[in-house]
């Protein structure tokens, strides 16, 4: 935690009001979730600019904020609210946001971080890792989605008596793993894979793969990169700064998959050991394993090990299983990438049901690739056993362009309503429905509505 004094010195701030001896216990940066005692800090949006908030906040407690210089402030009417209010005037909030959460870190040098990155998988990776360690450590761990260039400082500057920490990098920009590589220092660090997510923004795989592999150039003690070998682009990185250590899905052997968990054996010290995970999908077991490979870094027992995989759980809308009435709904609304979608199709085609169906929406944020992207997703069901697939968005008709040769029954519509008209025509006992895409196609709006109709 910093005091008002350490802030200052970060961010080459000027203190306007308040007393340098002050400590901050958190830190907000949306208006709405300032609660009594908490630092707010204005970021200037491409709509609104959160100093507008300044007064509202001040008013609901807040014990102070950054200002920018460039902003016009009454400090008078902001004194007459509260006269204590700590206000820091900075050339620019963002920066100084970024400033102190890079202090933070480095005030707390000793704590080992263990950093997270890859075009998918990230959030499920660091709660498997977070589960594991967390047997026999008190842990950091990201929260949310606080894994970019604004949420990652907040992050940082919450750490303090923590063991070690576990956490995200989360890119979609050219240069934003640079900033965070300054905050995060790790000793150990993960790349789950290279995806074309974000690739609208990265404009190519190539910059996707640059910019996720420069979270390597800030490795220190133990200069561990676990990289996961069954991705094409990974597998042939070389770097002979670091320690670099493989992991494959190829570890597990003996998979068997039940409805809601799996189960399979892995080496862990050496030593084959039966593992369960109570969820389902391949890129699950492929977390687990890296999971174990950081444990046995960190020297967590076999047996809590062992337990931490089992007591993992995914996080809401992320391949969550739900039974209503007579049927079936795997949600996996989160949001959606193309492995993602790809790797959730075919989990969910293990399952026992009935019939099979999928309902997809655009994937989004794909630049120029997305017509190409979602043709070459449609012929994933080449090799998978879905009856019926409903679809829509303007992407989606390429996927049902190629998809039409091997799904029996296909539908493509355009909104999320009348995808969801068909699909409550058609839904027999005994089915299973899988759920994907982007969140701004409004697919979770489908599957709420289905539960609060079909919830038993």
């Amino acid at each position: 935690m910093l005091n008002v004094k350490e802030i200052l010195e970060a961010t080459n701030g000027v203190l306007l009001n308040g007393e340098e001896s002050q400590i901050i216990n958190d830190y907000k940066i949306d208006s709405r979730e300032v609660n009594i005692g908490d630092f707010y800090i204005p970021l200037a949006g491409e709509k609104v600019d959160g100093h507008k908030f300044i007064v509202d906040v001040v008013k609901n407690g807040a014990c102070g904020f950054f200002k920018s210089k460039s902003y016009d402030l009454d400090i008078k009417a902001i004194t007459s609210i509260n006269k204590d209010i700590i206000i820091v005037e900075v050339n620019d909030t963002l920066r100084a946001l970024e400033d102190i959460g890079k202090y933070n870190r480095i005030k707390n040098d000793k704590m080992e971080v263990v950093a997270i990155t890859g075009s998918v998988g990230k959030t499920s990776t660091r709660q498997m890792v977070a589960t594991i360690l967390s047997t026999e450590k008190n842990l950091l761990v990201t929260q949310k989605n606080m894994n970019g260039h604004i949420g990652l400082p907040i992050m940082a500057l919450n750490m303090d008596k923590q063991d070690m920490a576990v956490l995200e990098a989360g890119i979609d920009f050219i240069g934003e793993m640079d900033i965070l590589n300054e905050i995060l220092l790790p000793s150990v660090a993960v790349i789950t894979n290279i995806g074309t997510s974000h690739i609208g923004k990265m404009k190519n795989i190539e910059n996707i793969y640059k910019e996720k592999t420069k979270i390597a150039n800030n490795l220190r003690g133990k200069k561990i990169l676990l990289l996961n070998k069954d991705d094409e682009l990974l597998k042939n990185y070389k770097n002979d700064n670091v320690n670099i250590v493989y992991y494959s899905i190829d570890e597990a052997k003996n998979i068997k998959i039940a409805d809601d968990y799996m189960e399979f054996d892995v080496l862990i010290y050496g030593k084959l050991e039966h593992v369960r995970i109570n969820v389902i999908g391949n890129h699950n077991v492929l977390n687990a394993i890296v999971g174990i490979r950081i444990g046995e870094i960190y020297n967590i027992s076999s047996e809590n090990i062992i337990k931490g995989v089992a007591e993992y759980r995914n996080y809401s809308r992320r391949m969550e299983r739900v039974e209503l009435g007579n049927f079936s709904i795997i949600d996996d609304t989160y949001n959606a990438s193309p492995t993602s979608t790809e790797s959730g199709l075919i989990s969910v085609n293990h399952l026992k049901s009935k019939r099979k169906i999928a309902v997809l929406a655009d994937i989004l944020e794909l630049g120029e690739y997305s017509e190409g992207i979602h043709t070459s997703l449609g012929k994933v069901f080449k090799n998978l056993d879905y009856d019926i697939v409903i679809a829509y968005g303007d992407a989606m008709k390429n996927l049902v362009a190629t998809a039409t040769e091997f799904v029996k029954e296909i539908y493509y519509y355009k909104t999320p309503e009348e995808a969801e008209e068909k699909l409550r025509a058609i839904i027999k006992e005994g089915d299973i429905v899988y759920f994907k895409g982007s969140n701004a196609m409004r697919v979770d709006e489908i599957v709420e509505n289905l539960k609060r109709d079909f919830m038993n």
